[in-house]
């Protein structure tokens, strides 16, 4: 499984999670060439051709997992990709927003020097009693 190989090696396999299955791994009886289902002695009433059927199912089977682990390899290379790409915007956008605040800082002395220059509200300096 060449997909699985890359998601391991991209570190994208979760921890706990070991290897797929051998069954997976390997390649099925059904699909060596030259191999055939004997059976010895005489057709019992069917018995071979269930147990043909049955093993023609267990091959379509494991086609279908190999495909759906193909995809979920494929789909967690795409994700790992994809986070890889966000970290990177999220980092410009952290860069850009300190760029921000350094060229708000000269502004912000300006109006702090501005309000010092103007006299803080407080009470008259007279009391009235009534």
């Amino acid at each position: 499984m060449e997909l699985w190989r890359q998601l391991n090696q991209a570190g994208l396999v979760p921890p706990g999670l070991g290897p797929p299955p051998q069954a997976l791994r390997e390649v099925s009886p059904v699909e060596i060439p030259g191999q055939t289902l004997r059976t010895a002695g005489a057709d019992t009433g069917g018995a071979c051709d269930s147990l043909l059927w049955i093993r023609e199912e267990l091959g379509n089977l494991r086609r279908v997992d190999v495909q759906l682990l193909g995809q979920l390899c494929s789909l967690g290379l795409e994700m790992g990709a994809l986070r890889e790409e966000l970290v990177t915007i999220l980092e410009e956008e952290e860069e850009s927003s300190k760029e921000e605040e350094e060229d708000q800082e000269p502004q912000r002395k300006q109006e702090e020097e501005h309000l010092e220059a103007c006299p803080a509200p407080h009470p008259p300096d007279f009391e009235m009693m009534i």
